[in-house]
């Protein structure tokens, strides 16, 4: 009977250092990705919900009698679970009938001394008209 010897081939130190290296920066590109696509989700996720509030206000305005006057106010919401500051600006207009309406909606953040202004996450202007 004769044996043979099979040579049985196996990867060196040097290739394995090299896939590792691949793979590390492939996995960190990936990571990276992956972190950018789930800030931008939420900061969509946060704008959606930041416009429907501001929707839903103006249409509280709209819908108001009599219609409010010209003024300033702020107030909070909870609104998906979140808190949210909202600020309203209403603004008489050259037309005696209408008045524009502006308001910013931002996530309420009780460790930021900025305006709500400035940390808004939406801005939206709107018209109502004048009913008595």
């Amino acid at each position: 009977m004769i044996l043979t010897v099979t040579r049985q081939r196996a990867f060196t130190l040097l290739e394995v250092l090299v896939a590792l290296a691949i793979f590390a920066t492939v996995a960190a590109a990936v990571l990276t990705a992956a972190a950018s696509s789930v800030r931008n989700a939420a900061r969509l996720e946060e704008k959606a919900l930041a416009g429907w509030i501001a929707d839903n206000q103006l249409v509280e305005l709209q819908l108001q009698r009599p219609s409010p006057g010209t003024g300033r106010n702020q107030r909070e919401v909870s609104y998906a679970g979140r808190d949210w500051q909202l600020q309203e600006t209403i603004d008489s207009t050259s037309d005696p009938a209408m008045r524009r309406v502006t308001l910013w909606v931002a996530p309420r953040d009780r460790r930021s001394n900025d305006s709500i202004e400035e940390r808004a996450s939406l801005v939206l202007t709107g018209f109502i008209g004048v009913r008595e």
